[in-house]
């Protein structure tokens, strides 16, 4: 057994005060014979040598409770040898583990933590005997090493180790780790893990292994405070992009540090040119938003970036987006073959072809409702349900899965539809109910206007010009006939136009990543006016361009740390990845909107990848996980509770050294010496009250 903090026995030394107060009592006064004592000499000498065992056994017992607790105070350990079944003098296999994540970078009283990290990994080399082995790897980017080494490659490879802007992979490689040390024929086993104690590395808890004879440590270097300002977050306006049309971004920047900041900027760069730049004034742990308006000019990828100018961590000042803008959005339009009268067709081939016309068409195909038990429509944007009577039962699941997947479906009912059929298909979607119908079909009497417009809808964004104070004001269409649509309670739906009977005429309603657009009338005049209203043609063509755009908003990104996944319309045969200077094969498998892409990524950094096959190419932004610009240690002893944890940042290099030495190379046995004590002074105490040696017989 050996000791932590061996100058905290001088506490031992605290059972002399007992023995001192004992010793003082056994000094006793000059003895007088006294006549009227001689009744007293008739006590038993029996009670007299009860009383002297129970202060005898009361004394031991506190100077155990006291050499105990002092022993509390020196941090007893058991080498490894004696504190399982493992040999201490066996050769050991210590596998390490060093954060080479971007906050390593930071720079504290003993210099940059990365170098510390090595110091200390040559201290555990330095503790190690002769034929120990060794296993080094990273927390983040590729896998450096897996291979088992000696002393001597060892120390060469920790030269070789620096900060990376990459993917945390912590997790994934203290998993791997456990695993080989598991596997690997050697009695002792350690695992050294090095870093600052940057608790979003663990996503909330450490990984655990059934391995008992694996001897964990973490060993913190402590956190070292830093202003650090940085973009959390990047959205669109609108996920309707189209080339020449204006998208506003609103950027949010935060400051992660502990003191305000003054005299920074954040600008933002689109296309290789600065579409604006902000002053930065921020409070401590606050954030800001700012907007910029970007117009995509061609089809296809544009790319962007956003700068942070003038902060003390630089590290994480780039922030890279891509806007898509998509060639076509294909929209299956699904009818009756010939409508109940064919003077009173729908509008939605006219709308459709007019679409053609706009920057961001449209291209669309006819098809009956055969098409809906098919996986063909896995292959188009959205889809249009116009005037169908009676949605085929065989389709409810297709349509549901369509949805949910991210796509569009638009719903006009016809005029002889079963109502029926329509609710049994609308609470696949948790939308609501149809409950009657309203008015006479092409009686062109009115029965209700369309008088509320939900203006902050992605629909309707800079779709109205006015000055801030004025009214909106539009030209109500007439109802003359519709299906009276009663919504649900859940959340995830608002109405787009509300009749003014408080009935909805156009709902949106949000399921899994895709969109239901539902309508209360159809797209004839025996419906309404709507059509020659000037709010119809854009509401039209803007909820169709709505249904058919995913909800990325047209940005293309992946977060480092994670598998790539891309799905797009590529060649699976001939497609390829560039990365900076280098070309890469992904695993690729066809799918319905081309090929489904894979790949490991561990090694990329922050930046641009573009994807391409011989016909086409796209660009898509990668960035670091947001939780990689959080320094915080946040709860982090918790997280690590079931392991030995070091705190290497107020130590010196022999106290460091020690405490290395007993979190990895042995078991700390302190709590045994504190559990001893309070059962010393539990027994004294019972002792005490319940040992009546003073009874006379």
């Amino acid at each position: 057994m050996s000791f932590l903090s061996p100058l905290f026995l001088i506490a031992v030394s605290a059972i002399g005060l007992p023995l001192i107060i004992h010793l003082l009592n056994l000094r006793r006064p000059q003895r007088v014979e006294f006549s009227t004592l001689a009744f007293f000499k008739e006590l038993q000498k029996t009670t007299i040598r009860k009383i002297r065992i129970k202060r005898y056994l009361l004394l031991l017992l506190r100077l155990l409770a006291i050499a105990c607790l002092a022993l509390v105070l020196a941090r007893p350990f058991l080498p490894p040898g004696l504190s399982g079944s493992a040999n201490s003098q066996a050769p050991a296999l210590n596998a390490i583990l060093i954060d080479n994540s971007i906050s390593m970078s930071r720079i504290g009283d003993k210099g940059p933590l990365i170098e510390q990290a090595k110091s200390i990994v040559k201290s555990i080399e330095a503790s190690s005997k002769e034929d120990d082995r060794f296993i080094l790897q990273v927390t983040n980017g590729a896998a450096q090493y897996s291979t088992i080494v000696g002393h001597n490659q060892l120390l060469r490879r920790i030269e070789e180790i620096d900060v990376i802007s990459s993917g945390n992979y912590t997790t994934d490689r203290i998993e791997n780790l456990y695993g080989v040390l598991s596997e690997a024929p050697y009695q002792n086993k350690r695992l050294f893990i090095l870093g600052d104690g940057q608790s979003s590395q663990f996503n909330g808890e450490f990984p655990e292994t059934d391995d008992r004879s694996i001897t964990t440590s973490y060993i913190n270097l402590g956190e070292v405070n830093v202003q650090n300002t940085v973009v959390t977050n990047l959205e669109s306006s609108t996920n309707m992009i189209g080339a020449s049309l204006p998208v506003n971004l609103t950027v949010t920047v935060e400051n992660k540090g502990e003191v305000p900041i003054a005299n920074q900027f954040v600008s933002l760069e689109f296309s290789g040119s600065l579409v604006g730049q902000y002053s930065l004034s921020m409070e401590a742990n606050s954030s800001r938003t700012f907007s910029f308006e970007v117009v995509p000019q061609k089809v296809g990828s544009s790319n962007g970036k956003v700068i942070i100018e003038g902060d003390e961590f630089t590290q994480d000042n780039e922030y890279f987006f891509t806007v898509q803008v998509p060639e076509t959005r294909r929209i299956l339009w699904v009818k009756e073959e010939t409508p109940a009268i064919a003077s009173l067709e729908s509008y939605t081939g006219v709308v459709l072809e007019a679409s053609g016309n706009n920057d961001a068409q449209l291209s669309y195909e006819e098809s009956g409702v055969e098409i809906l038990g098919t996986n063909e429509i896995s292959g188009y944007d959205a889809i249009i349900l116009d005037g169908i009577k009676t949605i085929p039962e065989f389709a409810f699941n297709n349509l549901l899965e369509f949805v949910q997947g991210g796509r569009g479906l638009v719903f006009y009912p016809s005029e002889s539809g079963d109502i029926r059929n329509y609710n049994s298909f609308l609470r696949q979607f948790n939308v609501g109910e149809f409950e009657g119908i309203m008015g006479e079909y092409a009686s062109f009497n009115s029965v209700a206007k369309g008088n509320e417009v939900q203006e902050d809808h992605p629909i309707f964004a800079g779709l109205f010009e006015r000055d801030e104070n004025e009214d909106l004001r539009i030209a109500d269409p007439d109802v003359y006939y519709y299906y009276k649509l009663k919504p649900s309670s859940s959340p995830g739906g608002f109405n787009i136009l509300t009749l003014n009977t408080g009935d909805p005429l156009i709902r949106d309603k949000r399921f899994g990543e895709g969109k239901l657009i539902i309508s209360s009338i159809g797209n004839s005049p025996g419906w309404s006016n709507f059509a020659v209203k000037p709010l119809y043609a854009p509401l039209y063509y803007r909820a169709l361009l709505y249904a058919a755009s995913s909800d990325e908003g047209g940005f293309a990104t992946h977060q480092l740390g994670e598998t790539f996944s891309w799905s797009g319309d590529v060649d699976a045969e001939n497609v390829s990845i560039r990365v900076d200077e280098e070309t890469v094969i992904p695993d690729a498998r066809v799918a319905a909107m081309g090929a489904q892409l894979t790949y490991p990524a561990e090694a990329w950094r922050p930046g641009w990848v573009t994807i391409s096959d011989e016909n086409r190419e796209y660009s898509v932004a990668v960035n670091l996980e947001r939780n990689e610009s959080d320094f915080a240690s946040r709860n982090i002893e918790s997280i690590l509770e079931d392991i030995a944890y070091v705190d290497a940042s107020d130590l010196g290099d022999e106290s460091l050294e020690a405490e290395i030495k007993a979190s990895g190379f042995g078991r700390e046995i302190w709590s045994w010496f504190m559990l001893a004590g309070l059962l010393f002074l539990v027994i004294e105490s019972l002792l005490s009250v319940l040992y009546k040696a003073e009874k006379i017989t």
